[in-house]
Protein backbone atom coordinates (compact mmCIF):
# COMPACT_ATOMS: atom_id res chain seq x y z
CA UNK A 1 0.00 0.00 0.00
CA UNK A 2 1.33 3.43 -0.89
CA UNK A 3 1.31 6.50 1.35
CA UNK A 4 -1.41 8.14 -0.76
CA UNK A 5 -3.74 5.18 -0.22
CA UNK A 6 -3.28 5.33 3.54
CA UNK A 7 -3.70 9.11 3.67
CA UNK A 8 -6.86 9.19 1.55
CA UNK A 9 -9.14 6.24 2.34
CA UNK A 10 -12.14 5.74 0.09
CA UNK A 11 -15.19 7.56 1.43
CA UNK A 12 -18.49 5.79 1.64
CA UNK A 13 -21.21 7.30 -0.53
CA UNK A 14 -23.44 9.89 1.14
CA UNK A 15 -27.09 8.78 1.29
CA UNK A 16 -29.31 10.92 -0.93
CA UNK A 17 -31.36 12.08 2.06
CA UNK A 18 -28.21 13.50 3.69
CA UNK A 19 -26.62 15.32 0.75
CA UNK A 20 -27.97 18.76 1.73
CA UNK A 21 -26.71 18.40 5.30
CA UNK A 22 -23.33 17.20 3.98
CA UNK A 23 -23.03 20.22 1.67
CA UNK A 24 -23.90 22.60 4.53
CA UNK A 25 -21.46 20.78 6.81
CA UNK A 26 -18.61 20.96 4.31
CA UNK A 27 -19.21 24.68 3.79
CA UNK A 28 -19.37 25.34 7.52
CA UNK A 29 -16.16 23.41 8.24
CA UNK A 30 -14.35 25.22 5.43
CA UNK A 31 -15.43 28.62 6.75
CA UNK A 32 -15.46 28.13 10.54
CA UNK A 33 -13.73 24.86 11.43
CA UNK A 34 -15.18 21.58 12.67
CA UNK A 35 -15.61 22.65 16.30
CA UNK A 36 -17.93 25.50 15.33
CA UNK A 37 -20.07 23.12 13.25
CA UNK A 38 -20.73 20.46 15.88
CA UNK A 39 -24.53 20.65 15.47
CA UNK A 40 -24.21 19.96 11.73
CA UNK A 41 -21.78 17.09 12.43
CA UNK A 42 -24.33 15.58 14.81
CA UNK A 43 -27.18 16.08 12.33
CA UNK A 44 -25.20 14.50 9.50
CA UNK A 45 -24.16 11.53 11.66
CA UNK A 46 -27.77 10.99 12.74
CA UNK A 47 -28.96 11.19 9.14
CA UNK A 48 -26.42 8.63 7.95
CA UNK A 49 -27.26 6.26 10.80
CA UNK A 50 -30.97 6.65 10.10
CA UNK A 51 -30.44 5.97 6.41
CA UNK A 52 -28.38 2.89 7.21
CA UNK A 53 -31.18 1.46 9.35
CA UNK A 54 -33.75 1.87 6.56
CA UNK A 55 -31.52 0.28 3.92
Amino acid sequence: MSDSEAAAPAETPVPAACKTIKADLDKCIKEKGEVACSKLVEAFTACVKSSAKTS
